[in-house]
């Protein structure tokens, strides 16, 4: 065997020993806050159910071939993996627990919550591993950057007469606010990934990947790779060009609100999602890396900058959001131009009591399943 070969495998070997210790970590973590103590060896049976779980763990790892070729693949892609390979390792624990008879003496909420912070845990420090080996650390990456020429550029460019100490108290604020909704984003998104991932299953028997990935334009033009559930069939732009090609009407309408009402390529999961506006909660994973912020402007598309004209410039000063103006104003019933007028309306506002009123806002049309397609 080569020595590449060798350096190969050893890497390989290194993601299944951090996988392992970040389970081992996560039982005991888990142990304490069901028991406050970290003493597993009080009774027999802990220790056995730890064992137990990191034998799960190695062998199923294996068998799915988890961290192959880990190198080679797109982060989503692994995720997608590895989301797999737990939600495996769950099933057959409690398969294991059930036969056996023995399901009653352990907490089986002691045994998800073990598995809820692995699964986090895990994710950071092979994101970490993974981005030292290939030396692309994500801080370090130049972005592209969108630019658009304006002849006549917006009469109203929201001159901030705030003093530095308050821009940057308001800054930090709404990042702090950012960061924490994004953590508890996050977590209620690890059990929702498993929901959506046994739906498509269920329902569409679809092979297709859990995440939808498209680039949009971020704060000061800069591209980045906005996360949402997938809920249109794999092939969805292939289909949206023949889809148009073959009707004027829907061309038209699509030209308007960058939109389809009734589109056709949405699936049976991805209109409950669209509708509840469960698919956009990946997007808290862009807000936690900086990406994007709770509350801002539509995450516009790229092939979208020309058409944004003079309000392209005022509008990339901020972070895109999750949520907007735009969303509890209409959502996708706005044409194009009132989604950008709306937008220059939040640049314009802007403030920490005003993205409170739009997130309680938010979750009001959302529980009313308004706007939404």
């Amino acid at each position: 065997m080569s020595i590449k070969r060798k350096s190969k495998r050893l890497r390989h070997i290194t993601f299944n020993l951090i996988d392992l210790a970040c389970l081992i970590v996560s039982f005991f973590i888990a142990y304490y806050v069901k028991f406050n103590t970290l003493n597993i060896f009080v009774r027999i049976e802990w220790p056995i159910l730890l064992s137990i779980i990191c034998i799960i763990n190695v062998m199923t790892s294996i068998i799915e071939r988890t961290y192959i070729g880990i190198l080679k693949r797109r982060y989503y892609q692994q995720f997608q993996k590895e989301l797999s390979l737990v939600l495996t390792q769950v099933a057959v624990i409690s398969i294991l627990l059930f036969s056996l008879k023995v399901g009653a003496i352990f907490s089986r909420q002691m045994v998800f919550t073990t598995y809820i912070i692995y699964f986090i845990f895990s994710q950071v420090i092979k994101y970490l591993r993974k981005k030292f080996l290939t030396g692309e650390f994500a801080f370090k990456k130049e972005k592209r950057r969108v630019t658009v020429k304006v002849k006549e550029p917006l009469e109203y460019d929201g001159v901030d007469n705030r003093s530095e100490i308050h821009k940057l108290a308001s800054a930090f604020v709404k990042r702090t606010v950012d960061i924490i909704g994004a953590i508890v984003g996050c977590i209620i998104l690890v059990p929702l990934m498993g929901i959506v991932f046994i739906s498509n299953k269920i329902s569409e028997d679809d092979d297709g990947p859990l995440f939808f990935t498209q680039e949009r334009i971020g704060q000061n033009g800069k591209l980045f790779t906005m996360i949402k559930f997938r809920s249109m069939v794999v092939d969805a732009d292939e289909k949206l060009k023949r889809f148009l090609e073959e009707n004027e009407d829907i061309k038209k309408e699509y030209k308007i609100y960058r939109k389809i009402k009734d589109d056709p390529r949405v699936t049976h999961v991805g209109k409950f999602l669209r509708k509840t506006s469960l698919d956009e909660f990946p997007q808290f994973i862009n807000v936690l890396k900086g990406e994007m912020s709770l509350v801002g402007p539509r995450p516009y598309l790229e092939r979208e900058a020309k058409d944004m004209g003079k309000y392209f410039n005022v509008i990339i000063k901020h972070k895109p959001g999750i949520t907007g103006l735009w969303q509890i104003s209409g959502r996708s019933n706005l044409e194009f131009q009132e989604r950008l007028e709306l937008d220059i309306e939040y640049h314009k506002t802007q403030s920490t009591r005003r993205d409170f009123v739009i997130l309680l806002k938010t979750f009001l049309h959302i529980v009313k399943k308004e706007g939404a397609i």
